[in-house]
């Protein structure tokens, strides 16, 4: 019986109560997060993201001994929301020359918005030199993919850009 009084002498504690009380928010605000994240989820930005992913780390020794490109992916200093401002590619092949004929497409993915993506397709300048004007609709966080074809060869760059309000 006295323990039975003592164990309810316990339930009334405020230390108890404050702890048992914290306890019960930490753990509704995990559940409360985890049903947000899987109701508005961005998705995945590319069908074939697992193919695309594993090829562009993982290359074959075939692949790894193959000439490389070098391409450079100009941006702007200070890219910014609605203003619509020039991004260039260069490219110069193995041999040393520069890129006569290609076809450049630029991905802009936002990591936090799928909706948000977009594709432009770049426009020669000169041999090795290619250009789009790109404007953001959103700040933030951008990866940018530089992606030329020529020759049956594909090869890409990726940057990361902050696109200022």
């Amino acid at each position: 019986m006295a323990a039975e009084l003592h164990l309810k002498e316990d339930f009334r504690n405020p230390w108890f109560l404050g702890i048992l009380g914290l306890v019960g928010v930490a753990l509704a605000a995990t559940i409360w997060m985890a049903v947000i994240a899987g109701q508005t989820s961005p998705g995945l930005v590319s069908e074939d993201y697992y193919e695309k992913g594993s090829n562009y780390f993982n290359k074959t020794p075939e692949q790894k001994n193959l000439p490389q490109w070098r391409l450079n992916l100009m941006t702007p200093a200070k890219p910014r929301v609605g203003q619509s401002q020039t991004y260039r590619l260069y490219a110069v092949m193995e041999s040393g020359k520069p890129v006569s004929s290609a076809s450049v497409t630029l991905y802009a993915y936002r990591p936090s918005d799928a909706n948000a993506d977009f594709k432009l397709t770049m426009q020669q300048l000169d041999p090795g030199s290619f250009s789009a004007v790109a404007s953001f609709p959103l700040p933030g966080t951008w990866d940018l993919i530089a992606q030329i074809q020529a020759d049956g060869k594909q090869f890409d760059v990726v940057q990361r850009i902050f696109v200022e309000n």
